[in-house]
């Protein structure tokens, strides 16, 4: 793997938090961050900004995509610290598990986004 791209929803409190993270991270490759929010960002024509803010997406090498926890693995596969969790994550018993987690959590990231909300300062 010689880059990442990642798609995150830059409106979502929960992934700011997560990709902020990541990105203070070194990684194993280079990894750019595209805000889907932005809308001056350019995205690649075969990636809908809408249908790319209801999970995470990431395109390794400029050519294959990944979204939902499979995204997540292949991301966390180039962190030193998460690196076993991404690799245990991309074997398919345990993404399809991982991807059924997330698709709960995707269910209750609204409620979730409306309390971080809270937290925040203003």
């Amino acid at each position: 793997m010689k880059s990442l791209e990642v798609f995150y929803d830059g409106g979502c409190p929960l992934c700011r938090r997560e990709i902020a993270y990541f990105r203070a991270l070194k990684s194993r490759v280079p990894v750019i961050w595209l805000d889907l929010t932005d809308l001056n960002a350019e995205l690649p024509t075969e990636l809908d900004r809408c249908s790319a803010l209801q999970r995470m997406h990431v395109r390794v090498d400029g050519q294959s995509y990944y979204k939902g926890a499979a995204a997540f693995a292949m991301l966390w596969s180039q962190f030193a610290y998460w690196r076993m969790l991404g690799l245990f994550l991309r074997i398919p018993p345990f993404t399809c598990c991982a991807d059924w987690l997330y698709r709960i959590f995707l269910k209750i990231r609204p409620h979730l986004q409306r309390w971080v909300r809270t937290q925040e300062k203003p």
